[in-house]
């Protein structure tokens, strides 16, 4: 085997471009990859996330969620201003900002 065939794909090397849309494609295809699945809570978890709720509004104290988001888990900490259990979600305020979460994105109340 001649010595400019040995040389692995360095011949190539000089001429690989990316276009700033395959660059694209291929993060929002690895992101795909890694979405999180949310673990579904047993029927004690869901009971207890139910009370430490409705203690914290009753005693008008904060607490942290922790949520399901997309590629993973998130927390925000606040005290709760608004249930709506009808279309089932409910809204927390804190020092710096807000949040309107939906009850199914629950997965640990503090």
């Amino acid at each position: 085997m001649s010595e400019h065939l040995r040389r692995g794909n360095m011949l190539w090397e000089s001429n690989r471009m990316f276009l700033p849309e395959h660059k694209q494609a291929l993060m929002d295809r690895k992101q795909q990859k890694t979405k999180f699945h949310k673990p579904e809570l047993d029927e004690n978890q869901f009971e207890l996330v139910n009370q430490i709720i409705s203690e914290s509004i009753k005693n008008d104290r904060s607490i942290r969620i922790t949520y399901a988001c997309e590629y993973g888990t998130e927390q925000f900490w606040g005290w709760i201003t608004k249930i709506n259990h009808h279309e089932r979600w409910l809204k927390m305020i804190n020092d710096e900002d807000h949040l309107i979460l939906k009850f199914e994105r629950i997965l640990d109340v503090e």
